[in-house]
């Protein structure tokens, strides 16, 4: 079979004219379009489907630390007894703050029913610096009578409130951010570790 031949090859490089072809611009407009589509409903899945990881509570059990108190304490050491498990229980230590010296103090934290904050302290201590360390600065406004106990409620500049007793040297502070009656129920609580 005969080869037929087109006519004559040409060596030359190809010369680009300098217009951009049509074609080529709407290719490149409509991926970056397309682009921008999915990113946007990849926004509105993520959107939809983030949830923000709430700072975890760190649960603790006081118990062990309430028993060291009450065996080293020379005083009759108080506990909170019957809380409902609403009352969670983040921190426990019986040891001497900044303001008690060498003193220990016995501390227990809980977040309350409401997601607030209250705390007990109790140590054999009636010294101003650490009432005002364990009140937050908080100024008496009047009494309180819960069980047989007549409390004192004081209140920090910060809005903290502060239900304090103290009886034969020994004081006992229910402190935090929680309202009256939370604090109350905790105060309310209290019973000797036997």
């Amino acid at each position: 079979m005969p080869v037929r031949e087109d006519g004559p090859v040409s060596s030359a490089p190809i010369q680009p004219t300098g217009r951009p072809a049509p074609r080529m611009r709407q290719t490149v407009r409509d991926m970056v379009i397309s682009m921008g589509v999915v990113l946007a409903i990849v926004g509105v899945f993520v959107a939809a489907a983030w949830r923000p990881t709430p700072d975890p509570i760190r649960l603790v059990d006081p118990a062990p630390v309430v028993a060291a108190a009450a065996t080293t304490a020379d005083f009759p050491v108080q506990a909170p007894s019957g809380l409902s498990s609403d009352w969670r229980p983040t921190s426990a230590r019986w040891q001497p703050t900044t303001a008690s010296g060498a003193v220990p103090v016995l501390h227990i934290g809980y977040v309350t029913p409401a997601g607030q904050y209250a705390q007990v302290t109790q140590a054999r201590m009636d010294y101003a610096p650490y009432l005002a360390e364990q009140t937050g600065h908080g100024v008496a406004e009047g009494p309180q009578q819960i069980g047989d106990a007549t409390w004192v409620r004081m209140t920090a500049d910060n809005g903290d409130r502060s239900l304090v007793l103290t009886a034969d040297g020994v004081t006992t502070i229910v402190f935090g951010s929680a309202d009256w009656d939370e604090l109350t129920t905790l105060a309310a609580a209290l019973r000797p570790v036997t």
